[in-house]
């Protein structure tokens, strides 16, 4: 299998000599929002009440089905990828085991990945993640001691326990003879030898480890995301993100990603935790017709012609200038070409409960 550091540039295409897409390259369905850390990097950390804290939740298991009937009734190419995690930690969910299988099943994707913490990766969880042939499991960790990994997570479980779980899970795959899920385990750089340390000692229990870049979510008016994780070192993260930002117009996620949230909102935003992309509802269409929708298309016409202040998320996200994070840039795309996708669709959107 390609590592999962490789995948971004396997079979990789000039996005904008391909929009627009009959249908995202990415779709990724949330389980659940809920999470068991609290990071101080992470939106989960902030204790202001706002449209996340107010909405959070686990995916009911038939909102999970009827998301992925509407893929599998949705002619065309299959999608690169389908993401069973977005803001929470999934395996919190007791129904993710059986959402895996129905998705493996489904056959609806080339690959289906999961981003966890480990923490609830106990020997039947290990079993069902090989049993379902999930292809890669990205493992987040925040530490290489207890003491920085309590401060990070707000939970005193012990680095070692997520380590075993690691282990655990590279036994049964060994006892199954298999080679599925791939296991990356990453860390974000925090410019120290603990760096060195943290890729030999998971490469013990990963297939792959790797040092991820700092980056920071849709902002909050009250935090400072990396200042909060880097504290005293803040500059030099600060000037590592600067040395990797291009300045751009359009965001191309819209283009290429659509996220199903646990409450089934749809969205075209991974990092939006406040919900200001919001454009849709499962229960209101189906995910064809959403991406199909004016409400998406204007969306995208948003992006290009830099109105991303006419949104309260966009307006307060420059995720998409990062160069490691955004490979594409499709600044001057012309507008007319979305259009020949387009369905005239005005929608009456359900509350938020």
């Amino acid at each position: 299998m390609l590592k999962f550091t490789d995948l971004k540039d396997a079979g990789r295409q000039n996005l904008r000599n391909i929009l627009p897409l009959t249908k995202p390259f990415t779709v990724l369905i949330e389980p659940t929002s809920l999470c068991n850390f609290r990071c101080i990097q992470c939106f989960q950390s902030l204790t202001e009440e706002n449209n996340f804290s107010r909405n959070k939740g686990h995916m009911p298991l038939e909102r999970f089905e009827r998301v992925i009937q509407q893929l599998i009734d949705w002619q065309g190419p299959k999608l690169k990828v389908l993401k069973l995690s977005l803001y929470g930690e999934p395996m919190a969910n007791r129904d993710f085991p059986e959402m895996l299988q129905i998705a493996a099943k489904s056959q609806v994707a080339d690959r289906i990945e999961v981003t966890t913490n480990a923490s609830l990766l106990d020997e039947k969880m290990a079993e069902n993640l090989v049993i379902a042939q999930l292809d890669y499991l990205r493992v987040s960790i925040y530490a290489t001691n207890q003491e920085t990994h309590e401060k990070v997570t707000g939970n005193k479980m012990g680095i070692d326990r997520i380590w075993n779980n690691l282990l655990t899970l590279k036994r049964t795959k060994q006892r199954f003879k298999s080679e599925r899920p791939f296991v990356t385990c990453k860390k974000l750089d925090d410019f120290s030898q603990d760096n060195e340390y943290f890729l030999n000692r998971y490469s013990e229990v990963a297939d792959e480890t790797f040092i991820d870049k700092p980056h920071s979510w849709v902002k909050a008016d009250e935090v400072d995301f990396i200042k909060r994780y880097y504290s005293e070192g803040a500059k030099v993260a600060i000037d590592d993100l600067r040395s990797r930002t291009s300045e751009r117009t359009a965001c191309p996620m819209p283009f290429t990603t659509m996220a199903v949230r646990s409450d089934g909102y749809v969205s075209p935003c991974c990092v939006d935790y406040a919900g200001g992309t919001n454009i849709s509802h499962v229960e209101v269409e189906s995910l064809q017709s959403i991406w199909e929708s004016k409400a998406w298309i204007d969306f995208q016409r948003m992006q290009l012609e830099g109105r991303q202040c006419d949104n309260a998320s966009c307006s307060s996200c420059e995720v998409y200038k990062d160069d490691h994070y955004t490979r594409d840039n499709i600044d001057g795309f012309p507008v007319h070409k979305l259009l020949k996708n387009e369905k005239l669709i005005t929608v009456s959107m359900p509350h938020a409960k």
